[in-house]
């Protein structure tokens, strides 16, 4: 442990106007599919974030989940959004 969190944990933030902001510690894989949301210019589907990530279905599901949950990114139409800077 190295400053009293995990190696490779990164702390990334969601703020919306008037609401605050969010912040998680991220471990590597979750900083992977957060980023591959987040730089995608389009809404990104979970086949395509499946693929770009090269994480097994159940371990991206997970993740997406949870980043869902603390707003990190939104799903609608089945297709996944970043409101974060990874």
């Amino acid at each position: 442990m190295f400053g009293g969190f995990p190696h490779g944990m990164q702390t990334v933030c969601a703020c919306d106007d008037g609401i605050g902001c969010e912040c998680v510690e991220l471990t590597d894989r979750e900083l992977s599919v957060c980023s591959t949301i987040c730089a995608s210019p389009e809404p990104i589907s979970f086949t395509e974030l499946k693929q770009s990530t090269n994480l097994h279905q159940e371990i991206v599901s997970r993740i997406v989940k949870r980043l869902t949950i603390h707003g990190l990114v939104t799903r609608a139409d089945g297709k996944y959004q970043g409101k974060c800077d990874c």
